[in-house]
């Protein structure tokens, strides 16, 4: 009965690891990914400008450089990031 099991958990590990093998990302789903988080991104800019008065300042323009420089851009930095080494990590994986 022991042996059924490890066979079993092999089985369900060898699994897990090919379904994990084919959920790579394509470039096409990080620029939709992206695409929809600026979209976000905008529509929180728009509800803080409404919410502040709708008056644009040198205090708003911080806020809205806060938003799209550190949230925008560093979203989009760290999925260039994921990219890159997901496509290493693969090449390193066929070598093995």
């Amino acid at each position: 009965m022991a042996k059924n099991k490890n066979k079993e958990a092999r089985e369900q590990q060898a699994q897990k690891v090919e379904t994990d093998k084919n959920a790579d990302f394509t470039i096409r789903d990080y620029l939709i990914i992206n695409a929809v988080f600026w979209a976000f991104l905008l529509v929180v800019a728009v509800i803080v400008f409404i919410t502040a008065g709708g008056k644009w300042d040198p205090i708003m323009g911080n806020v809205f450089s806060f938003i799209f420089l550190v949230f925008g851009c560093g979203f989009t930095a760290v999925s260039v990031f994921d990219y890159v080494y997901e496509k290493a990590a693969k090449k390193n994986e066929n070598k093995q």
